[in-house]
């Protein structure tokens, strides 16, 4: 069918559409090639400041359809200007080097537009979403699992939010059943308070805030020197609650904290839990995937206690960003984060069919199509598939922890427990504040060279350089480069110094 408008039949023209898709997937093949081989700079650094004057042009406003400019564009000034993210030397954030396949999967999603609110805006993504979400509660534990569910989330602090108002539901309902928070509000309660490790993730505190406790409400609770929750604090704090006469809504345990990668003792906090009626939650969105691997799954024990666990795709499931999975060990506790009244969403018939419509559960309305591609992976590559990127990645974590050990003038921070390694680089300094300018300004060195992405984590007063080894094609080599060339970046620092 033909518009009759010239323009919107060219906006949409379907055999333009398959050239310049062809034109594409070649464009970025050969940009998939180039990282992988490690053969262009990770990173192309430029000041925001002085490139941001480069991106001032008007809007445009008359239609100029011509397909091969923005591919000229998007090669010679987009694709050379990103974060490589499959370069065997980027080793900073927790943001996975994708599975090709993967990222076709989030071109089908793209071109359908399925917006999944309610079931009939998106059958076949609604399917999905639920068998990949089965699947996902099948590897915590097929049988305390059984009666599971959840829904999948645009990034893991959305779903830590979804699963902190669930718990928050739950929770000041046993405390004070006269009174309906969603409805009433916050101030009906009494304290509300969330205990959580002093390395939880951020969007802890901001869950907090959100849901109008304010971040004061989340206490921070120690860690050991492995970087995981102390249970005799847990047990300190809970106690000061008590005496306060505040409520816990729950208690937050990490599978796998940002800073260090470190695991919580899942199972006595899970068992601590259980005998004092506490919500648990698990923040597993780096390290709920050990639960893909027969090696590493025995380090999440005690993940089958949680009453709600967030699980990112896109960290060690290699999944193009975002997709999470907020999943809760009781599914009606699914629906207790929200509610609604939208009569031209939601029927509210009570019948069977409403179960299937997925915003009942989700801030999102308009939700993108996310369960495609780890469905598509687990089909294509099997859990086992999946599991053996997860142990590609803990391994080369232990070998450069080892070759940090070896290297003078180098300290490990702890031995990894997952992929991610923090170290630092020893120089004689009057005082800590000029050791960690030091490690600033050695990653600012190189970053800044393009040889290297790495990052910095701050700890109990000392500046750590860290890395988050995700690339399966990081070679030892890439690993023996990374740490001579922060010798060589301490070299200069110093250097510029005098």
């Amino acid at each position: 069918m033909k518009h009759t408008n010239p323009i919107i039949n060219e906006m949409f023209d379907a055999a333009q559409f398959s050239e310049t898709g062809h034109q594409l997937i070649d464009l970025l093949t050969a940009h998939l090639d180039t990282n992988l081989a490690g053969s262009a700079q990770v990173l192309n650094w430029k000041s925001p400041s002085t490139e941001s004057l480069k991106w001032q042009a008007p809007l445009p406003k008359k239609p100029t359809i011509n397909p091969k400019e923005l591919l000229h564009k998007l090669s010679q000034e987009i694709l050379p200007n990103n974060l490589a993210i499959h370069h065997p030397h980027n080793m900073g954030h927790q943001v996975a080097s994708p599975l090709p396949l993967a990222a076709l999967c989030d071109l089908v999603a793209s071109l359908t537009n399925q917006a999944m609110a309610v079931y009939e805006a998106g059958p076949s993504a609604t399917m999905l979403e639920r068998q990949v979400i089965r699947w996902l509660c099948s590897l915590i534990n097929p049988e305390t699992w059984g009666n599971a569910g959840g829904v999948l989330t645009s990034g893991g602090a959305q779903a830590n939010l979804t699963a902190l108002l669930a718990a928050r539901q739950v929770s000041s309902s046993k405390a004070n059943p006269s009174s309906s928070i969603w409805k009433d509000g916050v101030s009906q309660q009494p304290p509300l308070r969330i205990l959580a490790s002093e390395h939880a993730h951020y969007s802890v505190s901001r869950a907090a805030g959100i849901m109008g406790l304010g971040c004061d409400s989340v206490i921070k609770i120690a860690t050991d020197e492995s970087g995981r929750l102390d249970l005799s604090a847990l047990k300190s704090a809970h106690q000061r609650c008590i005496e306060n006469q505040e409520v816990i809504i729950a208690v937050v345990a990490n599978a796998g904290c940002t800073p260090t990668g470190s695991i919580d003792t899942l199972s006595a906090i899970g068992h601590y839990c259980t005998t004092h009626g506490l919500w648990f939650h698990v923040d597993g969105a780096h390290g709920a995937s050990a639960l893909l691997s027969e090696n590493h799954r025995e380090k999440l024990a005690g993940i089958e206690m949680a009453d709600s666990v967030v699980w990112d795709g896109h960290k060690l499931m290699y999944m193009p960003a975002a997709v999470s999975a907020v999943l809760f060990r009781d599914e009606h506790h699914s629906y207790a984060a929200f509610s609604q009244d939208a009569s031209y969403l939601f029927q509210g018939n009570g019948h069977e069919d409403e179960a299937f419509n997925l915003s009942y559960r989700t801030l999102e309305c308009t939700k993108r199509m996310m369960a495609l591609k780890l469905w598509a992976a687990f089909s294509l590559y099997g859990s086992q598939g999946m599991g053996a990127l997860l142990d590609e990645a803990f391994a080369k974590a232990k070998i450069f922890a080892e070759k940090i050990q070896k290297r003078r003038n180098f300290e490990l921070l702890m031995p990894p427990e997952t992929n991610i390694v923090c170290f630092r680089y020893l120089k004689n300094h009057s005082n800590q504040t000029q050791a960690n300018k030091h490690q600033s300004n050695i990653r600012q060195c190189i970053i800044q060279s393009g040889k290297f992405h790495i990052t910095q984590v701050d700890l109990h007063g000392i500046t750590w350089l860290r890395t988050t080894l995700m690339n399966p094609f990081t070679t030892e080599q890439d690993l023996d480069e990374l740490l001579e060339n922060v010798d060589l970046a301490s070299q200069a620092v110093l250097s510029m110094a005098k």
